[in-house]
């Protein structure tokens, strides 16, 4: 529309298309704020998989994990598979290194007041991969990252298993990194097991007439369960504080950390 059709418009229907013009400006401008280029646009949850190398069960178990992860810890651990960093003209690419980075500050992983956001960057093509942190872990859990990189990541994806060792891995960093565990808790299930067998050997010794070790036996038994209880009622106030317990499932979005250059590598 010309300006001189514009005002020969009446005032009012003038104001209303004004108002309508504004509008859509802020919503454009609101679209540019969140453009995240020349790096790939993160996806709805905790996990990009631009490279396509997981399934829709593996993607959902991984995101019910660190949904549970942020939920519980306040920790945010982000996944991003990509083919390669040279898809990506304009960004900080000459290596996997500045570009996980770049990619961690450009999305803003993490907690900004603590700064304790991971990022686990896989680039298939390039046979590279990057676990990088945020900056409030400065370098001192950099042998950490090294050891699930070259322990639990790295042999998966050398024997061609690429979603087998981004689900490892992450499980491995949220053991390592956070106050959540996944997986199934299995001192929780063995303690009690364990009592059970002592006090039925405890019964048959003491029906035996060895009195003396029976008891012991029993004894045994009962400071398992006890041990047991006290655990679980520790979990339970843990879980009832957001501090921790066993991961089950359950905030996204990115909190505007930034990364301090720590972190691993590994390749294959």
């Amino acid at each position: 529309m010309t300006w001189t059709k514009f005002r020969m418009l009446s005032s009012s229907t003038r104001r209303r298309r004004l108002l309508f013009f504004l509008f859509a400006a802020f919503v454009a401008g609101s679209v540019v704020a969140t453009d995240y280029a020349p790096y790939p646009t993160p996806g709805a949850g905790y996990v990009t998989d631009a490279a396509g190398v997981l399934s829709h069960g593996e993607e959902e178990r991984i995101e019910h994990w660190l949904r549970s992860v942020e939920e519980r810890s306040g920790t945010e651990i982000i996944v991003v598979t990509i083919h390669s960093i040279s898809d990506y003209p304009g960004t900080e690419n000459s290596s996997i290194e500045s570009f996980a980075t770049g990619l961690f500050n450009r999305w803003g992983i993490g907690n900004r007041p603590r700064n304790d956001g991971i990022l686990l960057l896989v680039a298939v093509s390039d046979r590279k991969a990057r676990i990088e942190l945020g900056a409030g872990y400065g370098k001192s859990r950099d042998g950490d990252s090294a050891r699930i990189m070259r322990e639990v990541i790295v042999p998966r994806f050398r024997k061609g298993d690429i979603a087998g060792g981004i689900t490892r891995g992450v499980k491995a960093i949220v053991n390592e990194f956070t106050t959540v565990r996944i997986g199934v808790p299995w001192p929780l299930i063995l303690v009690p097991a364990a009592a059970v067998v002592f006090l039925l050997i405890g019964v048959s010794l003491i029906r035996n007439g060895r009195r003396g070790w029976g008891w012991v036996f029993i004894g045994l038994a009962l400071l398992l369960l006890v041990v047991t209880l006290y655990v679980f009622l520790w979990l339970a106030r843990q879980r009832s504080g957001d501090s921790g317990g066993w991961a089950a499932g359950g905030v996204g979005g990115f909190g505007g950390g930034f990364s301090g250059g720590g972190g691993a590598t590994g390749s294959w």
